[in-house]
């Protein structure tokens, strides 16, 4: 584990289980999808380069694009200042959204 995700890991207050984490295209900096994240996802997402979330319905965690092929791979792991929430921008694949769309940000006001 490098120096700075040891950090940041220690750092998190881990109380609150999960943590919103949010999927940035690398390229074009779009919202893609909006997801939840507990200490074992991020550190295997940390790990395999790859978006591991949990599931609050089910309660497991769970990897996007594991049955679909349609993976998310991480060029950048971002936390914000208070480091409870978290951002992933990653090299976009085809269909990020489960109604196949590119994004889950499709509705607009």
């Amino acid at each position: 584990m490098n120096n700075f995700i040891y950090k940041i890991f220690f750092l998190i207050n881990w109380k609150r289980k999960i943590f919103p984490v949010v999927i940035q295209d690398f390229f074009n900096k779009k919202l893609l999808m909006l997801a939840w994240i507990s200490k074992f996802s991020l550190l295997e997402s940390f790990f395999i380069k790859k978006t591991c979330f949990w599931s609050r319905k089910l309660k497991k965690k769970w990897r996007k694009g594991y049955f679909s092929n349609n993976l998310q791979i991480i060029n950048k792991i971002k936390f914000d200042c208070d480091i409870d929430s978290i951002v992933f921008e990653i090299f976009d694949n085809k269909n990020n959204c489960h109604y196949i769309k590119k994004s889950c940000f499709n509705y607009f006001i």
